[in-house]
């Protein structure tokens, strides 16, 4: 029997840039697909109309993937997701940093594809509620 090794934020972050998409769901890297033309599309039109909304009202910060949010549990930070669109309000804006985002964001979105619908509303989502991110 082998033993599981968990991985990181420090084993993600070690990664050779290869051109692939990874998350870490619960210690597991999980390898990404590419944003389809539709997706990529949904995404811009989305986070365009957010931030507009976010600006006019000086409610916080908006930003779009590739960013990663790093679901703190323990010191070895072994969830990373990087979701489409994120959201922070004045209230969570110091988990805004260099690497990305350190903690629950106020607002994750997660535009469905083909290719990751199912680990969107599972995994995914089950991650989001676990870690307190209000609005998924």
């Amino acid at each position: 029997m082998t033993a599981r090794v968990a991985w990181t934020y420090q084993d993600y972050a070690a990664l050779p840039d290869d051109g692939k998409r990874y998350e870490i769901h619960d210690g597991e890297l999980c390898e990404m697909s590419a944003p389809t033309m539709l997706h990529q599309i949904l995404l811009f039109e989305l986070a365009v109309v957010l931030r507009a909304h976010v600006r006019a009202r000086n409610l916080g910060l908006v930003m779009v993937a590739p960013l990663d949010v790093i679901l703190i549990d323990t010191p070895s930070e072994t969830t990373v997701l990087q979701p489409d669109i994120v959201y922070l309000d004045h209230g969570r804006l110091d988990a805004a940093r260099m690497r990305g985002v350190e903690g629950a964001p106020t607002l994750a979105v997660e535009i469905l594809s083909p290719s990751t619908a199912v680990i969107d509303r599972t995994r995914k989502r089950e991650l989001y509620a676990r870690y307190s991110v209000p609005h998924l």
